[in-house]
């Protein structure tokens, strides 16, 4: 089986300083993959990468088995991002929104306007299809975001901090479209603040700090190499409380940091 995401040894550098190297991992179907580290661990550089915003100074990127280089229109119809700022139109409606991002896909006419109908029902937001987000709560306005990005059926769904800013209440909404979208067969790779999220939803994680891949699994198999690293939970006063969170222990151990410093 081919992953959907293949990254090997891919290096990434502004200037002289260098944001990301020798980053190898595969992202496979129907697999939800969260990327996490601590601010300017170099999560948004490979999102950026990925989509072709930032070249590499080494490494190769594939997404279904194209290189960019190679097939740059066949490599990004694969790929759909979900931004962390909002990228919807205020002005517009729900529909037109959807309309709109379909065009940009390259999808016209009857099948566009079947696909924005599947896309609405799929985002739980065929009510609201004919009003304005600025009317719409956090989590509809985020569902509305997930769904511009879903309007070409990608394979690759990247996702940065896609429930920041929105209750609980909304999260759990967008964590079940993210969970139906996996089980169609979608790989998704998303970044997050709250560890307790990537355990709730991610089959695997990658931890990333200053450039590098610490480590690389299920939690289950994180959790395990840390046992046996760890005997009694402590390292100089750090990760020294059972009680903590399997992921949470694990990420401050290997970067000595929480994720938000």
């Amino acid at each position: 089986m081919l992953p959907v995401l293949s990254i090997e040894s891919l290096r990434l550098c502004y200037g002289s300083f260098c944001a990301v190297e020798q980053l190898t991992l595969e992202v496979w179907p129907r697999e939800v993959f969260g990327l996490l580290g601590p601010n300017g661990s170099g999560k948004s550089s490979t999102l950026s990468a990925i989509i072709g915003m930032h070249a590499p100074c080494a490494g190769h990127i594939r997404v279904m088995g194209y290189a960019e280089a190679d097939e740059p229109l066949l490599y990004r119809q694969q790929i759909g991002l979900v931004p962390q700022e909002l990228a919807i139109y205020e002005e517009l409606t729900a529909r037109a929104n959807l309309s709109f991002f379909g065009k940009l896909y390259g999808l016209h006419g009857r099948s566009l306007r079947e696909r924005v109908e599947e896309v609405l029902e799929f985002i739980q937001l065929r009510e609201w299809a004919d009003r304005c987000p600025r009317s719409f709560s956090g989590g509809m306005k985020r569902r509305l975001n997930l769904g511009c990005a879903l309007l070409h059926r990608p394979r690759l769904l990247l996702l940065d901090e896609p429930t920041v800013g929105i209750d609980i209440q909304s999260r759990e909404a967008i964590f079940a479209v993210l969970r139906e979208l996996r089980a169609t067969g979608s790989a998704l790779v998303l970044t997050t603040h709250h560890l307790e999220e990537a355990e709730q939803l991610c089959d695997r994680v990658g931890i990333l700090d200053r450039g590098r891949l610490l480590a690389s699994g299920t939690i289950d198999e994180l959790s395990r190499d840390f046992d046996a690293m760890t005997v009694g939970w402590r390292r100089d006063g750090c990760c020294d409380s059972p009680t903590k969170p399997r992921l949470e222990r694990v990420f401050l151990e290997l970067t000595g940091r929480s994720l938000r410093e």
